[in-house]
C-alpha cells in the first residue's frame, strides 16, 4: 500500500457514518488524529529510552493519548464537532498530566498551541464561535498550567538536556499537526473549488463563468450580431423511445449527446442546452466567431455521421432533422439561482420553426445562410413557406455534396 493510498484510507475512516456537510472536516479530523496518534507514541518512546522509573506514568499517559487518538472516527457518526471536542479534550487532558510532571520549562503545553488553526481546518467558518471557544480554553490551559507548575514534580527525573528534547520535540509537533492539517484541509478545499468550476463550466461559457466568479451580479447579457443557430431533434423519438424503453433511451441519448458536445467544441460551437431529445446550439456567442455560419454547417453535418454511428451502436436507425438560421441574438444568464446561459431572437424561434418542418438528413435553412455558404455546400429545392411569426420565408435544404445550386 502506498503512502497515498494509505493517507486516504486513514482520512476516510468512519466516514460512511458521517453527513455529508461534515465531510471535509472530518477528512481533516482525521488527518489531525493520525498525526497526534503517532506523536504521542513518539513521545511515549522517547521517554521510555531514557529507562527512569518515573517517567513510566508520562509513557503510559502518551500511550493512552496515542490510543484515543485513534478511536476518533468513532465520533463522526455525531458530526464535526464531536469529533473536534474529543481531540481537543484528550489533548488538553493528557498535556495538562505531563506538564504538571515535567514543568513549565518542558514546553509540552505549547502543543495546544495547534488547537486554533486545526479547529478551524475542521469546523470551518461556520463554527467560528466555536472555534473561539476552544482558542481561549487553549490559552487559558497554557496560562494556568504555566502558573500552576512551574517546576518538575519532586521525584522525577528532570535533567537540563531531557527538558531540552522534550521541549524541541513540542516545538516540532504542534508545527508538524498545524503544516499537515491545514495543507490538507486547503487541498481538500482547492480540489473542491476546482469541481465546482469544472461543473459550472460544463453549464455555461468559461468566459460567463470567469464574470460570475469576479462578480456574481454581473450583467452577463449580451447582444451578437453575427450569430448562427442550430436546432438539432431525432426524428420520431416517442416511437424509438417506447421500443428501446427507458433505460436504453437514457444511454442513447447520453451517447449522443456526448458526442455532439465533443464536437461542438471541436468546431467552436457553444451548446446552449438539449430540451428532450433535441440540441440547442450556436455559432458567434459567447464570443465573436470568424465564420459562424460555416461552423454551425460543419457541426450540423457532422451530426448526422454522429446520429449514424450512435445508433449503429445502439442497434437502432437515428434520423435528424436539423433547422439552421442566422443574424442577431441576445445572450446571457437570468436570474440568481440555477443558472443557465440561454439565448434569445429571432434566429433561435426561426431555427425551431424550420426544423419543425424539415426533412431527415438535410439542414432547412434560409436565403441569408444560403448566400453565405454558397459554393460550400449543396442547396436545393428553394422556396416560400409560411411560417409562424415569420410570415412568408425563403426556405432551402442543404447537403453536404457540393454541386451547384439549383
Amino acid at each position: 500500500m502506498s503512502w497515498t493510498s494509505t493517507t486516504h484510507w486513514l482520512a476516510e475512516l468512519g466516514l460512511t457514518e458521517a453527513r455529508e456537510a461534515d465531510r471535509q472536516g472530518i477528512l481533516v479530523a482525521n488527518l489531525a488524529a493520525a498525526v497526534i496518534a503517532v506523536s504521542s507514541s513518539g513521545f511515549a518512546v522517547i521517554y521510555a529510552l531514557f529507562q527512569q522509573p518515573s517517567l513510566q506514568g508520562l509513557v503510559v499517559c502518551n500511550v493512552l493519548l496515542a490510543t484515543a487518538a485513534t478511536i476518533t472516527p468513532l465520533f463522526h457518526r455525531f458530526g464535526k464537532r464531536a469529533s473536534a471536542l474529543w481531540e481537543f479534550t484528550i489533548c488538553a487532558v493528557a498535556l495538562t498530566v505531563v506538564s504538571a510532571h515535567l514543568g513549565r520549562d518542558s514546553g509540552v503545553l505549547f502543543n495546544l498551541l495547534g488547537v486554533t488553526p486545526v479547529a478551524f481546518a475542521i469546523l470551518g467558518l461556520d463554527h467560528w464561535r466555536m472555534v473561539a471557544s476552544l482558542g481561549l480554553l487553549t490559552a487559558i490551559v497554557i496560562i494556568v498550567g504555566g502558573i500552576a507548575f512551574p517546576t518538575p514534580l519532586p521525584g522525577i527525573y528532570a535533567d537540563e538536556s531531557f527538558l531540552q528534547l522534550v521541549n524541541a520535540s513540542a516545538i516540532l509537533t504542534v508545527t508538524l499537526l498545524m503544516f499537515a492539517t491545514m495543507h490538507y484541509a486547503l487541498t481538500l478545499a482547492r480540489d473542491a473549488q476546482m469541481r465546482l468550476s469544472n461543473l459550472m463550466l460544463s453549464i455555461m461559457p468559461a468566459e460567463i463563468v470567469d464574470q460570475l466568479r469576479r462578480d456574481d451580479h454581473a450583467a452577463t447579457i449580451r447582444k451578437f450580431d453575427t450569430a448562427a443557430v442550430l436546432l438539432i431533434d431525432i426524428v420520431q423519438f416517442v416511437r424509438l423511445s417506447n421500443e428501446l424503453g427507458p433505460e436504453r433511451t437514457v444511454a442513447l441519448l447520453d451517447d449522443f449527446f456526448s458526442q455532439l458536445d465533443a464536437a461542438s467544441a471541436w468546431f467552436g460551437v457553444e451548446k446552449i442546452k438539449t430540451i428532450g431529445d433535441a440540441y440547442l446550439a450556436a455559432a458567434g456567442v459567447p464570443s465573436a466567431h470568424p465564420n459562424s455560419v460555416e461552423a454551425a454547417a460543419g457541426f450540423g453535418f457532422l451530426a448526422f455521421e454522429i446520429a449514424e454511428n450512435v445508433g449503429r451502436t445502439h442497434g437502432v436507425v437515428l434520423h435528424l432533422r436539423i433547422g439552421m438560421a442566422s443574424g442577431s441574438v441576445t445572450a446571457g444568464v437570468l436570474g440568481r439561482t440555477r443558472y443557465a446561459y440561454d439565448i434569445w431572437g429571432a434566429p433561435v424561434n426561426l431555427a425551431a420553426r424550420l426544423e419543425a418542418i424539415g426533412h431527415a438528413g438535410c439542414i432547412v435553412t434560409t436565403r441569408d445562410v444560403k448566400a453565405a455558404l454558397d459554393g460550400k455546400f449543396a442547396f436545393e429545392a428553394g422556396e416560400i413557406t409560411n411560417i409562424k411569426g415569420f410570415g412568408d420565408t425563403e426556405t432551402w435544404r442543404m447537403s453536404l455534396q457540393r454541386r451547384a445550386s439549383i
